[in-house]
């Protein structure tokens, strides 16, 4: 005849079940991670190179509208008391008056840099020194993967010194730079 278990002996997975569940979770992890990072690292990078290219958009609507390029990104959120153009002129009642912003969503505070991806700093000031016929965009923050991938991705080839994305490391930092094109000295 059988006889039923009691409650006290079923009470318990035995080791061999127990090592066999965790085993199985160990293996899905093995699988699963690497593709959930990948997937990050992509979208973080896929977030860069949308800011460069909002950036730039903003920044030749401001040109078309305004006839000067800006000092600095908080212009194309709002434009200070006393505006001035990317050589320090100041703007004109006229030119003042043409702009027509915002030309970009998010909000750009008068400050040193502001932080995208929730680790890089983007830096404010625009900078037109590096290249007569380009204004540039200063990322800090991104390793050096990240500037090789979104090099790739903005230029199709991973160059770091040609082409309209740059990058460099720093000692620890890698710095990237987005050129957006201008005519040569143009204010």
């Amino acid at each position: 005849m059988l006889t039923m278990p009691s409650a006290r002996s079923r009470r318990a997975f035995t080791l061999a079940e127990v090592l066999v569940a965790v085993a199985c979770i160990a293996i899905l992890t093995a699988v699963v991670l690497p593709t959930i990072q990948g997937r990050l690292q992509e979208a973080y990078e896929d977030s860069i190179v949308q800011e460069f290219d909002n950036i730039s958009s903003a920044v030749t609507a401001y040109r078309q509208d305004v006839g000067k390029y800006p000092p600095a990104l908080q212009y194309l959120s709002a434009l200070p008391a006393s505006p001035t153009d990317a050589c320090g002129n100041g703007l004109t009642t006229t030119q003042i008056a043409n702009w027509h912003g915002p030309y970009i969503t998010r909000t750009i505070p008068a400050v040193t840099y502001y932080v995208i991806a929730q680790k890089d700093s983007v830096f404010n000031l625009l900078n037109t020194g590096y290249n007569t016929s380009a204004i540039t965009v200063e990322l800090h923050g991104a390793d050096t993967l990240t500037a090789h991938d979104v090099d790739l991705k903005i230029d199709g080839q991973a160059v770091n010194n040609t082409g309209g994305l740059q990058w460099a490391v720093n000692g620890l930092a890698t710095i990237i730079y987005f050129e957006i094109p201008r005519k040569a000295n143009a204010c």
